[in-house]
């Protein structure tokens, strides 16, 4: 199983970190109401960059009101 490293962020909020399995990324995409329409497993599926260093963000509503980010990076 891989494990990730993540931030989850939010427009003038503290950031959530923390460590687990691509089920937990989504577990806390649905607990924290974030996927809107979108569901959690395409989020984590579907990123909207993915990084040399093997790092992904998913961006919502990039720029608008109701923007969140979710990276998530390999932790070895």
């Amino acid at each position: 199983m891989e494990v990730f490293a993540y931030t989850l962020t939010f427009k003038g909020k503290q950031p959530v970190k923390g460590i687990g399995s691509a089920n937990d990324l989504e577990m806390l995409v649905t607990q924290m109401n974030l996927a809107g329409l979108t569901p959690p497993d395409w989020i984590i599926a579907n990123p909207t960059i993915s990084g040399l260093d093997g790092s992904k963000t998913y961006i919502h509503d990039e720029g608008g009101r109701d923007e969140w980010r979710l990276r998530w990076v390999p932790f070895v």
